[in-house]
């Protein structure tokens, strides 16, 4: 359990110095830092939040789509994505039964390979500190939370309480 702490502390500090490091949102290897990387298993699941039941990754952590991204190619590049950390896989990843979306991987822009649930490129939030925090929904009218069956949830009249992103606060995130 501490060597695992210790290790999520270290790839944490890692994706800061490297965010720190770039100049502008460009910059592949810091997004490649920034992104939300796995071992070779990442798992997605399904966990309840105050929104209903949605997909999250193998941390917990609501997994989103962004609807600018059409015909499930990601358009979430640089500053976007350092705000919006793409779920990135290698093989082996897993998934829940319980999650009933047709899943499958593309390859970004980068090389990377991204997981797709349904038809939206899957992306965690930065402002969600805590698993099961949903506050990157309705972000700019674009950003929801991805359902079990791989549909958005887009009814905003349940969005959280007090969301923390805005659009002039998200300005120059590449969207």
């Amino acid at each position: 359990m501490r060597s695992r702490t210790i290790a999520c502390l270290a790839l944490a500090g890692t994706a800061a110095l490297a965010a720190c490091g770039a100049s502008n949102g460009t910059n592949s290897s810091a997004t490649k830092v920034a992104t939300q990387s796995a071992s070779s298993t990442a798992a997605i699941r399904v966990s309840h939040s105050s929104l209903g039941d949605v997909l999250v990754d193998a941390h917990g952590m609501t997994l989103y789509g962004f609807t600018n991204d059409t015909n499930g190619v990601s358009t979430c590049r640089g500053t976007c994505a350092m705000s919006w950390m793409p779920l990135i896989v290698s093989r082996g990843w897993k998934a829940d039964p319980a999650v009933v979306a047709k899943l499958h991987v593309i390859t970004r822009a980068d090389g990377q390979h991204q997981l797709v649930a349904g038809k939206w490129p899957l992306y965690t939030f930065t402002g969600d500190r805590a698993a099961g925090d949903v506050n990157g929904q309705g972000s700019l009218g674009k950003w929801f939370v991805v359902q079990p069956d791989g549909k958005l949830h887009t009814d905003t009249s349940v969005a959280p309480a007090s969301p923390t992103t805005s659009a002039s606060s998200m300005s120059g995130y590449g969207y």
